[in-house]
């Protein structure tokens, strides 16, 4: 094979490479866009909807009981809950490592937050819908994000 020859095949390769690696690193990237409505103290259940392209990391997540396709998910859960006196407590760990994390949390009506904890790295915003606490978080380039938030009837 003479000089051009192998010039054009190392420019082959090269635009083979640049092509490639862009899908490579955008497959890695991790996303994860869910809102998790808390429901009324009687049925002590959440609906978490949204996006997150690789369920995995969601403890609560169950394929045979949830649904997930091209990254949407659907899932209704009641481990995300617990009661401890006058108090609830909802706890939302995430496993693996996450580009952007955003959370948006529908406390029901008739409840006020008494304590929010939060991994490093993740920003809150707080507001009132309808009277209805709104607890809005994003983050980016996080590992195994934790959020947990105590409240009580108000």
């Amino acid at each position: 094979m003479g000089p051009v020859g192998k010039a054009c095949l190392l420019t082959i390769l090269l635009t083979a490479l640049l092509l490639v690696a862009p899908v490579q690193s955008a497959s890695e990237n991790r996303s994860l866009f869910l809102n998790i409505y808390v429901g009324d103290v009687a049925t002590q259940k959440a609906l978490v909807v949204g996006y997150d392209n690789n369920p995995e990391g969601l403890p609560f997540f169950n394929a045979t009981g949830n649904l997930y396709e091209n990254g949407q998910l659907y899932a209704v859960t009641d481990s995300l809950l617990s009661r401890n006196d006058q108090d609830w407590r909802l706890d939302f760990p995430v496993k693996g490592y996450y580009d952007e994390y955003h959370a948006v949390f529908y406390i029901p009506g008739g409840f006020e937050i008494t304590e929010i904890n939060c991994s490093k790295g993740i920003e809150l915003l707080s507001s009132t819908y309808d009277g209805s606490p709104v607890l809005d978080l994003q983050g980016y380039d996080l590992t195994d994000p934790k959020v947990s938030l105590d409240y009580r009837s108000s």
